[in-house]
């Protein structure tokens, strides 16, 4: 589970925290490269990344990993006769990852990413905005700790920082803004 907080800029006076499952999948497709896939959903949007990691150990406690997602979001946004609203979009997002040992049961983990928007197409009625031009649209650094839960099972629990122009989780507010925001992101999740 993912949790965002809305900037007060967009949303003025109402601070929400918008909750969003949040499932990973990781396959090893060899001793250091992975494949990863991850869904995350509300109700009016979704968010769907594709990537491939390399990870290695530097030392007997510290970890490196390099990696890019290839991230497509949709939203639909239909209030009967009266609002009929769709957006989408893609974004790569290269990433570099630094874990930690602490102790034998405990993890840290410390990754940034650069959020590059690829595509936007968005609509209200028969109204359409599209731009298909490459630029870095922001940057996040994330901090999770891992532990043991239940037998093979671990609990990651975390905060991703996301400053940036556009989060896809906002979509359907249409900021005028042309600035960066702060996101951040408390996140809770269960490894299997």
């Amino acid at each position: 589970m993912i949790f965002t907080s809305t900037p007060p800029e967009i949303t003025e006076e109402i601070r929400l925290l918008v909750p969003a499952i949040d499932v990973n999948l990781q396959h090893g497709l060899s001793k250091n490269w992975y494949l990863s896939t991850r869904l995350q959903t509300q109700l009016v949007q979704s968010n769907l990344a594709l990537g491939v990691r390399y990870a290695t150990p530097v030392t007997d406690k510290l970890y490196a990993g390099l990696g890019i997602d290839g991230v497509g979001w949709f939203g639909a946004l239909a209030i009967k006769d009266v609002f009929n609203s769709q957006a989408g979009g893609l974004e790569a997002i290269p990433h570099a990852t630094l874990g930690y040992r602490l102790t034998r049961d405990l993890q840290l983990t410390f990754r940034t990413e650069a959020i590059m928007d690829l595509y936007y197409r968005s609509t209200v009625g028969p109204l359409a905005v599209e731009y298909d031009q490459r630029r870095l649209n922001g940057v996040a650094f994330t901090f999770a700790l891992e532990q043991p839960f239940y037998k093979q099972q671990h609990v990651t629990l975390g905060l991703r920082a996301a400053y940036s122009n556009f989060n896809w989780q906002f979509w359907s507010l249409y900021d005028t803004f042309e600035r960066d925001f702060f996101y951040p992101q408390l996140f809770f999740g269960f490894i299997l």
